[in-house]
């Protein structure tokens, strides 16, 4: 049996594997065949760490979402300004490209999480912190008379998340909405919300 280290060290290669095969052949194509040649494993050493695939996606998806979460938690907190704070945020919400991994890997478990329980809860979870993250923001730029909302913060800062996710979805699917595009349209957006220009 593998040493604890070892295992732990297998799973989280697994794991990036697994990411690999998704971006790849798209999260509906991929087998434990697909996991395996991108580990350059067999087929039974990808189900001798994980049983059931399912549980394997599941890890994927769970890291994806903490992952995400902190890199957007760690953007509202580089700046002390409210305006550049703000500008921060709408920036670390979009998509880099079409190829942005991380943001890929979420959309493409979007379409299961209405039929899978445990997927629908964390990326409820996972709206509810980003539009706390953006509450806060507005509400210390209100407090310090940075900014004059003209929606409640709560409000405000719900549809930036929303218009994140809908924006995201034609960056990654490369519609005609580029993430020049988007950036410009929800910092407008925002601009209008809180009574000031935003920094670009």
């Amino acid at each position: 049996m593998a040493r604890p280290k070892r295992q732990d060290a297998r799973r989280a290669y697994l794991l990036a594997a697994t990411r690999s095969a998704i971006m790849a052949r798209g999260l509906a194509h991929v087998r434990v065949r697909d996991i395996a040649d991108a580990a350059g494993m067999s087929p039974g050493t990808v189900t001798y760490y994980f049983r059931d695939v399912q549980d394997l996606f599941q890890d994927v998806y769970d890291e994806a979402v903490e992952r995400f979460y902190l890199h957007r938690s760690h953007a509202a907190t580089l700046h002390d300004d409210p305006t550049r704070r703000l500008a921060a945020m709408i920036d670390s919400g979009l998509p880099s490209g079409p190829d942005d991994e991380l943001c890929c890997l979420l959309y493409e478990f979007s379409p299961q999480a209405r039929m899978r329980h445990g997927e629908a809860a964390m990326r409820r979870s996972l709206f509810d912190r980003q539009a706390e993250l953006y509450e806060h923001i507005l509400r210390d730029g209100a407090d310090r008379q940075a900014f004059r909302l003209a929606v409640p913060a709560a409000d405000a800062a719900r549809n930036l998340v929303a218009l994140e996710d809908a924006y995201g979805y034609h960056i990654i699917t490369g519609t005609s909405v580029n993430r020049h595009d988007a950036l410009r349209l929800m910092t407008g957006y925002a601009a209008q919300v809180v009574g000031v220009e935003l920094p670009s």
